[in-house]
């Protein structure tokens, strides 16, 4: 196979390019240079296209596509468009909204469980049997849980901060409990 070569303003047209730019792409390397003003034709259309390659594989490992950075945006608008319609339907409910609903009735939970001791010793005493005090543990669980299910307790207005621990506040709460304490030790 025998190199032709051609002048500059041939490979220029070919490549669609400047003469400027042919000269800056050969002093780069990327289009061989046969002697004065005259480029081997095979070479510089390998060499360019080799270099428009390398371009492409640049482009797309740094830069994003457009057209899909595009796409994503007016999914992100419809989205957040559709939650602000759910919102105002009220079928939508803020994370933070449902984290302080949740604090609340953990919260009522544990009190109404520290409650438990104090409220079910005196009972529990008076049980003959195990049966008969396990069933009464069981029925004053069951009553607290029922409680906590009925749709009629008002997150909104429950105070998390006022949530006392019945031992820790209550001087009478803590003297039943050493009472008691006391008279098991007995």
């Amino acid at each position: 196979m025998s190199t032709a070569t051609q002048p500059i303003g041939v490979i220029a047209k070919l490549l669609d390019l400047s003469d400027r730019r042919v000269q800056q792409l050969s002093r780069e390397g990327v289009i061989p240079k046969a002697e004065r003003g005259q480029y081997d034709l095979i070479g510089s259309v390998r060499g360019y296209v080799r270099y428009l390659r390398d371009q492409a594989v640049k482009a797309q490992a740094g830069a994003p596509d457009y057209a899909a950075e595009r796409a994503r945006f007016i999914r992100a608008r419809a989205d957040l468009a559709e939650m602000e319609a759910e919102e105002k339907r009220r079928s939508l409910i803020a994370a933070d909204q449902i984290e302080a609903a949740w604090i609340a009735v953990l919260a009522l939970l544990r009190t109404r469980l520290l409650g438990l001791p104090d409220r079910l010793a005196p009972q529990v005493f008076e049980r003959s049997t195990v049966g008969e005090t396990r069933n009464l543990i069981r029925a004053v669980i069951r009553e607290v849980l029922d409680d906590l299910a009925e749709p009629d307790v008002q997150l909104d207005s429950f105070e998390i901060d006022g949530i006392a621990d019945p031992e820790a506040n209550s001087a009478a709460g803590a003297g039943g409990s050493q009472a008691t304490a006391g008279s098991d030790d007995q």
